[in-house]
């Protein structure tokens, strides 16, 4: 990789993300059509589910606090945005005829509207895990309901057929996709692990695969004799008879929902959400995570190769390295815990003023953080990335080209600091690495 951004590489960055980014965006995959985007002032609540008319000529994309949104032949039949819910809406399910739907609420509860009837809810169950979707069985006479530990609660003529509630999983499960007789059920993991019940047949594994990114659903195939299995981050993966595949897209908004629409599928990206928690030992590691998000959904596209980095230029003037990279005891909360980038001040106890671009780029993100305070994410293109945090001020804007030496923004102490320093990441490849074999420190 040449010390700067190639004139190509520069130019699909800046197209990507110099405009702003909508909160929430529809787009397809195989033969499936866009009948329409959502308007952000109805979103603004937040985006939970969609789902598709089962003839691929329409959609419903449904909110946090119960409102629904239609589009194309999809008929607004009704929904929950005058009441107060108690619990946010996680999932929706379509009827056979198209003519209805349902809403499930994260605590199990069931909204139906149209000719979708109650067969029932876990509404009044104390659940070890919450609800994270639905899914109605072929009659459209029942559903199914799957909790994120991998607990299946089934109404109507939804057989039961098992599930992972009794066991100990690595990940969450995101999602339940019924076989095309009703007779069975997939169960989806975020990390692409499979499980399976009743006649679904298992074809393979997002781990298997070798993949290492998450996952958002699957949609069947065709036949009934595979799926495929769809990423955060665009990308979907083809298993067994399945043939619907799709490239992965470079967008900061992680895919949340998908479904069947004809022969393809539409997918639903939402903007991932900024943690928000009270400061604690663990806001680093969420900020962290947030930051991941941003930075790999924002390069999927992106050559996956490993850079050669050369020589990177210094993120001050004239830098003092006061915390390395790696584990140490923290500065705040005591306890030993991963520092992923590397604290700088200037000489003679200064905050050193601006913090400088290492190397020619565009602003990816600017964001206030609980511990990494005000934050800039810069993208250099081929999977590397730098981070600049607890900033006083900001210098740029988002989208932005920079230039490697530019100031970014000032030396500050915000978030989870005990003084005014500069936090600096490299971020390879979607994880971060130890910084300083690579930056030219004067």
């Amino acid at each position: 990789m040449s010390k700067k951004l190639s004139a190509a590489a520069l130019s699909t960055l800046l197209l990507l993300i110099a405009a702003p980014l909508a909160a929430a965006q529809v787009e397809t995959a195989g033969d499936a059509v866009i009948y329409g985007q959502p308007d952000q002032a109805s979103i603004a609540t937040g985006v939970a589910a969609m789902t598709s008319r089962s003839d691929g000529k329409g959609y419903w994309i449904a909110t946090s606090d119960g409102a629904v949104l239609n589009f194309g032949a999809a008929g607004h039949f009704g929904d929950m945005s005058a009441i107060a819910l108690n619990q946010p809406v996680v999932g929706m399910a379509p009827t056979k005829t198209g003519d209805g739907y349902w809403l499930v609420a994260s605590d199990g509860g069931i909204f139906s509207f149209g000719d979708a009837a109650f067969y029932g809810s876990a509404g009044a169950l104390v659940l070890n895990s919450p609800i994270v979707g639905m899914a109605a069985t072929r009659s459209g006479r029942g559903y199914w309901l799957v909790a994120a530990d991998g607990g299946v609660f089934s109404y109507g003529d939804a057989v039961f057929y098992g599930s992972t509630g009794a066991l100990a999983l690595n990940r969450p499960i995101v999602g339940l996709l019924s076989t095309k007789t009703s007779a069975g059920y997939w169960l989806l993991a975020d990390d692409g692990g499979i499980f399976t019940f009743g006649d679904a047949g298992f074809y393979g594994s997002g781990p298997g695969r070798g993949f290492v990114d998450s996952f958002a659903g699957m949609i069947p195939a065709g036949d009934g004799n595979g799926y495929s299995l769809v990423h955060s981050n665009g990308r979907i993966t083809a298993f067994g008879g399945s043939i619907l595949t799709n490239d992965p897209a470079c967008d900061l908004r992680p895919v949340r929902d998908m479904s069947v629409s004809a022969g393809g599928a539409v997918l639903l990206r939402t903007a991932a959400k900024v943690p928000t928690s009270a400061p604690s030992k663990n806001s680093a590691s969420l900020d962290a995570d947030y930051i991941e998000t941003l930075i790999t959904h924002s390069q999927a596209c992106q050559m996956d190769r490993v850079p050669n980095l050369g020589s990177l230029g210094s993120p001050l003037l004239e830098p003092v390295q006061t915390s390395g990279y790696g584990w140490r005891r923290h500065p705040i909360w005591g306890d030993l815990s991963i520092h992923r980038g590397v604290d700088f001040i200037g000489p003679n106890r200064t905050s050193g003023g601006a913090a400088l671009a290492v190397r020619s780029g565009v602003v990816l993100a600017i964001v206030d953080l609980t511990a990494y305070g005000t934050t800039v994410i810069v993208d250099h293109g081929e999977q590397v990335a730098t981070v600049y945090g607890h900033l006083a001020k900001v210098l740029v804007d988002v989208g932005q080209e920079v230039k490697e030496g530019n100031g970014l923004g000032l030396v500050g102490s915000t978030g989870l600091s005990t003084g005014a320093h500069l936090h600096f990441e490299l971020w390879v490849d979607g994880q971060t690495v130890n910084p300083l074999p690579y930056l030219a420190l004067p």
